[in-house]
């Protein structure tokens, strides 16, 4: 459930991308423009993160899931009905990214209720495998869909996966008052200088990884791959990138511990993935995708799991806030890298996004550090550091 769940509510930005090259055709705008459709989506996302942690610690997260779900499947029917301009288009994935946003810190309250604490790791790497599902899915609509009989079928499909979610999402249980007793006073407070830190490295991690997702394609296309190559190297990049969530997170549940030292390291090898692109080599790009979308993008779930951990009866609020820095990096990246794609090259803009994760990496190992340091004064409700 949380895997489909999260899925529907990335298909619209994950679906542009990855059939960039046939609505860029259709609507004529830029690769430039493209990183706005892309940017535009988490922007919205990031404005109701926070707040829709808070909620689901209240309300409880089916409620919320339900909710978004229904409103994607709307807005995805709209897009395959009525985005014949470019301006369309833009409102209505800056619609879903306010559902993304909602869904996110939702879904993992959902699997943290629902999963004794042993499977938590691996529960939340299936449900970060919902990104990799979302990019796999939209690479196979390229051959299957929108080179046959159009791409505007694929935004409809994806309409019937949100309805599928609505059906199977289970009526609302688990509340605040279960959680917390009802006292929002009685909540654990959450650190803030180590908190911020791992937003901000999440920030640039997601940064890189969505600029990845958004432009893998096109850049294929410019090494010499054909649309319809390009649209299947971007499926063999999810498979690896849902393998890796999964099994990173099965890993963190035996490992006990020093998940952010493992996620800085995953964080640095994707570096080398970006490194490899910005070679514009084309037998490189193949493996250049197997390790940006495994390492460069297959740390989410760890990542999150690391914030369960470290804010026990905090969970909504603590997701949420790195959540928002996983959005704002969103944001930020695609946006970036579209713009040196258009006055510079794609050598630049992927030799941007390797150093950015770089940065990334450490500003990893520098949370865990206050992290550490937040557990030794007893200040809060942290007992093992991640």
């Amino acid at each position: 459930m949380s895997i489909t769940a999260t899925t529907a509510t990335t298909l619209p930005v994950f679906l542009t991308g990855a059939l960039a090259v046939q609505v860029r055709e259709s609507l004529h705008f830029s690769v430039g423009a493209l990183g706005l459709l892309v940017a535009a989506f988490f922007a919205s996302a990031s404005l109701v993160s926070v707040l829709a942690g808070a909620m689901a610690e209240k309300l409880g997260g089916e409620r919320i899931m339900r909710a978004c779900a229904l409103a994607v499947a709307f807005l995805l029917f709209g897009i395959a009905v009525f985005g014949h301009s470019y301006a369309v288009l833009l409102v209505l994935l800056v619609l879903a990214g306010f559902t993304n946003g909602a869904m996110q810190p939702a879904v993992n309250l959902f699997v943290i209720d629902a999963v004794p604490p042993g499977r938590r790791g691996f529960a939340l790497g299936v449900k970060q495998a919902a990104i990799p599902v979302s990019t796999l899915f939209a690479g196979l609509a390229v051959p299957a869909i929108a080179l046959t009989i159009g791409w505007q079928y694929a935004y409809a499909i994806a309409g019937v996966v949100a309805l599928i979610v609505l059906a199977a999402v289970p009526p609302g249980r688990s509340t605040g008052i279960t959680r917390s007793g009802g006292d929002s006073k009685a909540r654990p407070r959450i650190a803030l200088p180590p908190i911020i830190t791992l937003a901000a490295a999440m920030a640039l991690g997601a940064g890189a990884a969505n600029a990845l997702g958004a432009f893998l394609v096109e850049n294929a296309v410019h090494t010499g791959f054909s649309p319809s190559d390009a649209g299947l190297l971007a499926a063999f990049g999810s498979a690896c990138g849902l393998i890796s969530r999964l099994v990173g997170g099965a890993l963190a549940d035996r490992r006990g511990g020093r998940h952010l030292p493992v996620i800085a390291g995953m964080v640095g090898l994707g570096a080398v993935g970006y490194a490899a692109f910005a070679l514009q080599n084309y037998w490189l790009v193949i493996p250049a995708t197997a390790i940006a979308y495994a390492a460069g993008w297959g740390w989410n779930g760890v990542f999150n799991f690391a914030i369960v951990v470290n804010h026990p009866g905090a969970e909504g609020r603590a997701t949420g806030t790195t959540q928002a820095g996983a959005y704002i990096g969103s944001v930020i990246g695609p946006l970036a890298f579209g713009y040196a794609v258009d006055h510079l090259s794609f050598q630049w803009a992927w030799a941007l996004a390797s150093v950015t994760a770089v940065v990334a990496a450490a500003g990893m190992l520098v949370g865990r550090r206050l992290l550490l340091r937040e557990r030794d004064r007893g200040a809060t409700a942290i007992t093992v550091v991640g």
